[in-house]
């Protein structure tokens, strides 16, 4: 199989064209933009022997390999008998097939202005080992030409950055980007995530009907207001930047039906229904919020809770 990438990103937007992952301080940063969700994928456990076919090429995975994604897998990831992901996420209309954040001229508006560390990581994948991006990039190059960009491209190329040689990650900046993005999903798992995956456990996790709702290949899109209630109990500054956030999203929420209702499409309905279902979810939180003090809840770890409200000031700054 081919191992040997290049990467030259001309900024044409062709891959921007739905809302990206990010992280939940991300989202409190850009609230007046990219109204949020929670994003719940199955992700494969893989096991050595097992063979990977991107288009024509193939490979088998070893032991070695194996061993680098359960590492990554219990560093990022959540398990119950499955494997999962949970992550924050942008959430919008997908006739709309762009990103929230491109512009009218097709660059990115936030590109200087708090870009989501997912979007530096393109095109390769956090949740894949470093020593197999090359697997990523067969597979994206593929998507790169359908879309019609010629970004990532076979072996080396004088106009293009060299990112993977030999299935060895060379780029420098790329592999600072995988590194941080890797270490905010760890610290998402530590401020909101496992404690989102334990709340939901019963009724969706070790449930084998409720997690057939996770579709094969995507994700199941629920409200962000588990990772809110998560946050608001670690004191009352967080809880009131939980609330300022809600009062974004429910005016954002307002916005974007109201232009779907004005476009009149029938693919739009559906979407349409869940985000009344998010903003419905995100009043009776305020409810909540507003009528119960933060000190109630505010017991166990007071270093976590100190994390979490500077995690949630920094981002609102």
């Amino acid at each position: 199989m081919v191992n040997t990438f290049s990467f030259a990103c001309s900024a044409c937007g062709q891959c921007c064209n739905s809302p990206p992952s990010m992280t939940l301080a991300e989202l409190f940063q850009h609230r007046d933009r990219f109204i949020g969700c929670i994003a719940i994928g199955r992700v494969a456990r893989r096991r050595p022997g097992e063979k990977l076919r991107i288009g024509r090429y193939e490979t088998v995975l070893d032991e070695a390999d194996c061993a680098a994604f359960d590492t990554l897998a219990d560093t990022l990831l959540h398990r119950a008998g499955d494997t999962f992901s949970i992550t924050a996420q942008g959430f919008d209309y997908p006739s709309l097939a762009r990103c929230p954040a491109l512009a009218d001229d097709g660059r990115c508006a936030i590109h200087l202005h708090g870009k989501p560390l997912t979007c530096e990581v393109v095109p390769l994948d956090p949740l894949v080992p470093d020593s197999l991006q090359h697997l990523v990039l067969a597979e994206r190059a593929q998507d790169a030409a359908y879309l019609g960009s010629a970004c990532i491209q076979e072996g080396k190329r004088d106009d293009a950055a060299l990112l993977v040689e030999q299935g060895r990650l060379v780029d420098r900046l790329a592999r600072d980007a995988l590194a941080r993005r890797r270490r905010a999903l760890e610290q998402e798992r530590f401020i909101w995530t496992q404690a989102v995956f334990e709340a939901l456990r019963a009724d969706l996790f070790d449930s084998p009907a409720a997690l057939a709702r996770i579709p094969a290949g995507g994700f199941l899109t629920i409200s962000l207001v588990p990772a809110l209630l998560t946050v608001a109990a670690a004191s009352a500054r967080s809880r009131a930047l939980c609330i300022d956030y809600i009062d974004s999203q429910i005016a954002l929420i307002d916005r974007g039906i109201a232009r779907a209702l004005a476009r009149r499409r029938l693919d739009d309905r559906p979407v349409t229904q869940q985000l009344r279902g998010f903003a419905n979810a995100y009043r009776h939180a305020k409810g909540q919020l507003v009528d119960t003090l933060a000190a109630e809840h505010g017991n166990g770890n007071l270093s976590a809770h100190a994390a979490i409200e500077t995690y949630l000031s920094q981002a609102s700054r």
